[in-house]
């Protein structure tokens, strides 16, 4: 067991009242024990109170952590009685990642457990160890150098998918595998789309470029987006360009321990006003990132979250006009105990591809 996270989680419990905490998400449970779980359908559960653990395990998925008692389960084995056996009468936490065919009939099996949803396990997550950080700047560095190759390699008529394959076997040349999807490569209109289906668009002249790809490194994720432009650049593009550019360095020179995430959102959003596009910015400015490619803290509007530091989030603020083009321009920040720290570092000035 990852000791020092188990204490945070433990403390976080006492805070909330619960006697017993359910985590069923695989990372999570990755976090605290160091096992990387896959059950696919099945149910992984691990049950921490405030002197034990115990791991509730797929019999093809564990090796036996130290200071954790498992009970290991086959395909044969009803799976919620199981865990029922695991718990005590009290004020039990469960995650919000258990699947209701699992927590509904546990909660009929024991009626003499009062059940919450709980983010403990969320909030000990979103603040990083120092060797946590240096995880995530290392897959930020390879991320950095996969997109500088990647986008001297564009040529007209090639599709999305194909520069998609390009981006791909950057990262499998840096000994990185095929882990959270394909990329998100937008050639022209699709670029216009925050959350782009990659397919055979191909690339013309005067089309923006945008790429929105992280990759699991070492149990830590990169995430970054990079919009150029193949071969020219309009004005309203250098326009919308300039403008994202802006309220992405507005956002970014606010954070510091203190500020509440919404007031990153806004200071990216009202420069994007400003400028008259506060219509086609439709998405938050930042998501955490870490062990999963999207993870608290989340920036949801009038959320009073407070940086602290050791957290580590994106800053991605874009416009997109529907059916023309759109821009986006991500990094990922840690959080200092005066401000903030890049965690990339590829170039965004404004970028013509000849």
């Amino acid at each position: 067991m990852k000791k020092d996270r188990l204490a945070r989680v433990r403390a976080l419990m006492c805070r909330d009242g619960l006697d017993q905490l359910i985590v069923t998400q695989p990372q999570a449970i990755y976090y605290l024990t160091g096992l990387w779980c896959n059950p696919m359908d099945r149910l992984d559960a691990l049950v921490i109170t405030h002197d034990r653990c115990r791991l509730l395990c797929y019999v093809l998925a564990v090796i036996e952590p130290e200071d954790c008692e498992v009970t290991i389960y086959s395909d044969t084995g009803v799976t919620v009685d199981r865990l029922g056996g695991l718990l005590r009468a009290g004020v039990t936490g469960v995650d919000g990642y258990m699947h209701s065919r699992f927590l509904l009939p546990l909660m009929q099996l024991r009626s003499d457990i009062s059940f919450r949803v709980s983010s403990c396990v969320e909030e000990a997550r979103m603040i990083k160890t120092p060797e946590e950080v240096a995880l995530l700047r290392r897959a930020s560095e390879i991320t950095d150098a996969v997109f500088a190759d990647a986008f001297t390699r564009l040529r007209p008529g090639m599709t999305e998918l194909e520069l998609g394959a390009v981006f791909s076997d950057g990262f499998m040349a840096q000994g990185v595998g095929r882990f959270a999807g394909d990329p998100m490569v937008c050639f022209g209109a699709g670029s216009a789309e925050p959350h782009h289906n990659p397919g055979n668009a191909q690339l013309t002249p005067g089309d923006a470029v945008c790429v929105d790809t992280g990759k699991r490194i070492d149990g830590y994720y990169s995430d970054m987006t990079r919009t150029v432009f193949f071969r020219s650049c309009s004005d309203e593009q250098r326009r919308v360009y300039d403008t994202v550019l802006e309220a992405n360095l507005a956002a970014l020179s606010i954070i510091r321990p203190g500020v509440l995430m919404s007031e990153i959102h806004e200071a990216a959003c009202a420069v994007i006003r400003k400028a008259g596009y506060g219509d086609f910015y439709p998405h938050r400015t930042s998501h955490g990132i870490g062990i999963d490619y999207h993870e608290e803290p989340y920036d949801v509007v009038g959320r009073p979250l407070p940086v602290e530091p050791g957290m580590c989030f994106s800053v991605e603020p874009g416009i997109y006009l529907p059916g023309r083009f759109g821009v986006r321009i991500e990094d990922l920040v840690v959080v200092t105990e005066d401000g903030y720290s890049l965690l990339n570092h590829a170039p965004k000035q404004l970028t013509i591809i000849p």
